[in-house]
This record gives structure tokens, C-alpha cells and sequence, in this order.
């Protein structure tokens, strides 16, 4: 009879499982992860996978998906250019403004969205706004007149912008949003779809329509 001696025996599992470090992962590869998925969409397993991590691992770095939705933000709104001191006149400013909402809207896909169902996303820009409003008020605008300036062009952007984001999106059969406005559209109708309305020439016409509007007038909000 062969003789068992059970503290020799080496375990199958033990023979498999080899000592190793834990995946190493910054709170930006996290924010670049969660980006890379779409802001409005992005899951936590889904940003686990990119980062070659259980779903788990994250936890160590953020308490919960919204955590990452403002560390996105946060980010974001870093990288939004302000005013020069020297800014030559207001209209410069605002048409700056207008230029980076633009921007970062086709930067970071899904932030149109994120921007209009989380309730808190404009305090993620307070600082950005108030660099504004200082430039603004250089030109004897108070800051009241500034956040409704500021306001009115991000709401108008951002809105345009989603719109422009549902005519390019494609769907499984290659058909894409503009497509099937055209196919909507009668031949009689006053609605005539046009190739700019998926770039952004509309929405320069109508910030252009504020902008002439300011030159008589600044409401405050």
C-alpha cells in the first residue's frame, strides 16, 4: 500500500494559482475608461474590461458610478478654455464660450446628454463660469448678466448639439438619423432637410442672433 503523507501532497489549486501584484489603475485611467465608453452610457463592468480589472477594483477608487460621472466632469470642464485678461471685447469672449461648448460636446460623446438629466452638472463648471464673468466684467457686465449670457448660449449649444448627435447617429441597418428625416419629410413640406443641419452652421446663425441681441440689451438671470 503506497503511503499518503498529506503535508507533501501539493494541492492542484495551489500548484495553479500563482502570487502576483493587483492590476494598477489611476482615478484618470478610470476617468479615461468611463469617456472612452460614452459619458451617458459608460457601466461599471464595461469600464472594468477596458481597465483589464473586476468590476469590484473600482470601488477602491470610487464609491459609486455617479463618483465617476462627476470625476468625468470635473475633466472636462479642466480642459475649457477662459478669457484672456487682455480679451479684446465681450463679443470675443461669448463667441469663445459658444466655440467650446461646441468642442467638448464633440469631444466627450454623451456629455449633451449627462448635461441635461444630471441636475447638478453646471456646478461642475462654477469655476470656469466665474473666469467668465470676471472677463465680463471688464467690459462693465455684472454677473448677473454674465450667467445669463452664458446660460442662453450653453443651453443653445448643447441643445443644437443634440439634436445634431440624433441625425448622425447610425442604426444597425446603416441608416442614419438625417435619413430617415428625409424619408419623413413630404415633397410639399416646408421643412427641407439640409446637410448642415449635422454640422454646426445652424447653430453659429443662432448664437450670431444672440450675440446681435446683447449689443442692445443684457437681461439678468
Amino acid at each position: 500500500m503506497d503511503h499518503v503523507d498529506g503535508t507533501n501532497a501539493a494541492s492542484p489549486v495551489l500548484l495553479s494559482k500563482k502570487a502576483g501584484r493587483k492590476p494598477a489603475f489611476t482615478e484618470q485611467d478610470v476617468i479615461d475608461a468611463a469617456l472612452g465608453e460614452g459619458l451617458d452610457r459608460f457601466t461599471l463592468a464595461a469600464v472594468g474590461r477596458r481597465l483589464g480589472v473586476a468590476t469590484t477594483a473600482l470601488y477602491r477608487l470610487f464609491a459609486s458610478r455617479e463618483e465617476i460621472v462627476v470625476a468625468c466632469l470635473d475633466h472636462i470642464a479642466a480642459g475649457i478654455r477662459v478669457p484672456d485678461d487682455d480679451a479684446a471685447d465681450w463679443r470675443t469672449m461669448l463667441q469663445l464660450w459658444a466655440d467650446e461648448c461646441w468642442r467638448v460636446c464633440d469631444d466627450f460623446p454623451g456629455l449633451s446628454r449627462v448635461v441635461y438629466s444630471y441636475a447638478s452638472a453646471f456646478t461642475r463648471i462654477e469655476g470656469v463660469i466665474a473666469a467668465y464673468a470676471r472677463a465680463l466684467a471688464a467690459h462693465d457686465k455684472t454677473d448677473r448678466q454674465a450667467l445669463f449670457a452664458l446660460d442662453f448660449i450653453g443651453d443653445t449649444v448643447f441643445a443644437c448639439h443634440l439634436g445634431v448627435e440624433s441625425l448622425r447617429n447610425v442604426d444597425d441597418s446603416g441608416t442614419t438619423g438625417f435619413d430617415r428625416v428625409k424619408e419623413a419629410v413630404g415633397r410639399e413640406s416646408i421643412i427641407e432637410p439640409r446637410q448642415s443641419w449635422r454640422e454646426r452652421g445652424v447653430v453659429d446663425t443662432k448664437i450670431e442672433f444672440i450675440l446681435m441681441g446683447l449689443e442692445h440689451h443684457w437681461p439678468e438671470i
